[in-house]
């Protein structure tokens, strides 16, 4: 086990700051659509951050976004598909501009998978002040609204990581929770992962106890962009998930299930991530699997 997972498992406290400006609610603020957006770009304290390929970013973007690549948040030494460890996240951030102070609004090319993994890692390391663009990129296209090609390079900033603990949930508090009716956990990949009639890592099937809920499913066509579903619509989505059990999620690679984990904070729900996902369950034969 690595320093930084033995850090995840210390209470260090949370890094304090008040909400994105203009929010109605400690749920609202999670989550800003494009005329909000562009109503609030001159603040100083709001960063636009495009979790884009640089290819993609390069080829355009909205005016005044930086670029921090999802990929570049996994860890690189060894290469791996868990996040990286609190210095290297630290550096990473600072070194394109994110601060503590910082009111983070996070798009991508409106799958919002990776939007919504960079917003757990943001969360996990203390980050209180983020959220996502409705409709990513192609919402804020379909408004009309003007996007750039030329790069945005900030000032670096020194960002303080505080490691939440209740936002990251290891494999024993996974194993724990198959058994603990106070939690309950959620499988985000598609029904026939779910069901193990296929699987992209070592064994088939999925946690025992898992509820599948398949990540696209948060998300609505509205005019040809997806948009997250009413707040009511994805209630009635999760009805099998009772608000007052702290939910973990999953996938196969920490991705899918980091979007889920956003639509579940979005709605007020106590959640958690599990990032090592199937590829670390599902390699695992010391560890329960269902069919």
């Amino acid at each position: 086990m690595g320093l930084w997972l033995l850090l995840a498992c210390l209470p260090l406290p949370a890094v304090a700051g008040p909400a994105l400006v203009g929010a109605e609610s400690p749920q609202a603020m999670l989550l800003v659509d494009s005329p909000w957006l562009r109503a609030n770009m001159a603040r100083d304290s709001l960063l636009v951050v495009d979790v884009r390929s640089a290819e993609a970013y390069a080829a355009g973007h909205i005016p005044g976004a930086i670029n921090l690549p999802t990929q570049h948040t996994f860890n690189p030494v060894p290469p791996t598909d868990r996040m990286g460890p609190v210095r290297y996240i630290e550096h990473l951030l600072g070194s394109v501009g994110v601060g503590n102070d910082s009111n983070v609004v996070l798009y991508d090319g409106g799958e919002y998978i990776d939007a919504g993994r960079v917003f757990w890692i943001l969360e996990v390391y203390g980050h209180r002040r983020v959220a996502l663009l409705d409709g990513g990129l192609p919402g804020w296209k379909k408004r009309g609204f003007a996007v750039s090609r030329e790069p945005v390079s900030l000032a670096p900033r020194v960002f303080v990581g505080a490691i939440q603990p209740d936002r990251l949930a290891s494999r024993l508090m996974t194993r724990l929770a198959i058994e603990n009716p106070d939690r309950v956990i959620v499988d985000a990949r598609g029904e026939a992962e779910y069901l193990g009639l296929e699987s992209r890592f070592g064994r088939r099937g999925h946690i025992p106890s898992a509820i599948n809920v398949p990540a696209e499913r948060n998300l609505v066509q509205v005019d040809g962009v997806p948009v997250l579903r009413s707040r009511a619509a994805l209630i009635d989505l999760y009805r099998q998930v009772e608000p007052a059990r702290h939910v973990i999620t999953y996938c196969n690679r920490g991705r899918r299930s980091s979007f889920t984990y956003f639509v579940l904070r979005y709605l007020g729900w106590d959640v958690s991530h599990y990032d090592g996902s199937w590829f670390d369950w599902g390699n695992d034969d010391d560890l329960p699997v269902e069919k």
